[in-house]
């Protein structure tokens, strides 16, 4: 694993708000036939290697820290991407509860599934819809579910392929410990945060 500066985030961010400027110059959402969303898609198809970059820390009084892992992502059909070796273990900074807290530490990498749904050729722009993400782990000797929970499409999971450059954000929502139905579930990521998960290659 290798640590990152916070000029990484802070540059993935920048590339977060040119994502949203490309976005906003589109908004019809339906403007692509079905034969230009597939030509999108031939543009990212296959597998992209680069790095995930995540928070560490943000609840100090010293600036938020980040780090990043190798990973790649691989887009598999027109309406699907799938992340590998995705980091849940830095979840486990922001809850408190101590079991769900342990269960995410102990947790290994996992992989992520999502929908995907192209809507710009210029650059291509997609939103991400994460599958909901349920794996078991364990803490104090006993067997445990964590499922975790992300938002939907654009302006919180979203992607932009311009030229060789690829970017993706997707946005964790929820951390719900032995209740994978999450309506009516009990959400242990701390009050009110939203935590975002960036992916970039070129």
């Amino acid at each position: 694993m290798r640590k990152t500066s916070i000029l990484t985030l802070l540059l993935c961010m920048i590339a977060a708000l040119t994502m949203t400027s490309c976005l906003d110059d589109d908004n019809d959402d339906n403007g692509l036939t079905r034969e230009e969303q597939h030509s999108a898609y031939l543009s990212v198809a296959g597998e992209h290697s680069g790095q995930l970059v995540y928070y560490d820390s943000i609840f100090t009084n010293k600036p938020a820290k980040v780090d990043s892992v190798a990973t790649s992502v691989n887009f598999d059909t027109d309406s699907t991407v799938t992340i590998y070796n995705f980091h849940v273990n830095s979840v486990a900074h922001f809850v408190s509860d101590a079991t769900a807290k342990e269960c995410l530490e102990n947790a290994p990498t996992q992989i992520l599934k999502c929908y995907t749904y192209y809507y710009n050729l210029s650059p291509v722009t997609f939103h991400i819809q994460p599958q909901k993400l349920t794996f078991t782990t364990m803490a104090n000797g006993k067997s445990h579910t964590i499922t975790l929970a992300f938002y939907a499409g654009y302006p919180n999971s979203y992607g932009v392929k311009s030229g060789k450059d690829l970017g993706m954000r997707i946005v964790l929502v929820g951390v719900f410990l032995d209740y994978e139905n999450i309506t009516g579930g009990t959400n242990l990521l701390a009050n009110g945060l939203a935590l975002p998960f960036y992916f970039n290659a070129k």
